[in-house]
């Protein structure tokens, strides 16, 4: 097997791991190299609905009134996202899995009254 094949095989992998994980684990928050209008990398969280027979999903910034865009489908190498605004104007955009990097979670955050973690 030659190195070209080998590299593609593991992408292929790489991504089938990171949309799994993007489908199935509960409030998970990553980040794509996004940059808001100060510098810092944009976070976003996932968010699932299975109020219907068919399951939904939403991609939000990761803040307490942040944009939010639902998910049209988890494709093979990337997300497809889309939103309507005021005038009833489709808007669509990607995220490619190999621009996902996954945030782990602070367990200090979680100590109720540990000095330095709070948020806000």
């Amino acid at each position: 097997m030659n190195i070209d094949k080998m590299i593609t095989k593991q992408k292929v992998e790489n991504n089938s791991i990171v949309r799994e994980k993007l489908m199935t684990q509960k409030d998970i928050v990553f980040t794509c190299g996004v940059k808001d209008v100060l510098g810092r990398i944009q976070e976003y969280k996932v968010y699932a609905n299975d109020r219907s027979d068919v399951m939904s999903f939403g991609i939000q910034e990761n803040t307490s009134f942040g944009k939010m865009m639902n998910v049209q489908k988890f494709g093979p190498t990337c997300v497809t996202l889309y939103t309507y605004d005021m005038l009833h104007n489709k808007t669509t955009g990607k995220i490619k899995y190999s621009d996902v990097v996954f945030v782990e979670e602070n367990p200090l955050e979680k100590i109720p009254g540990f000095v330095g973690t709070e948020k806000g």
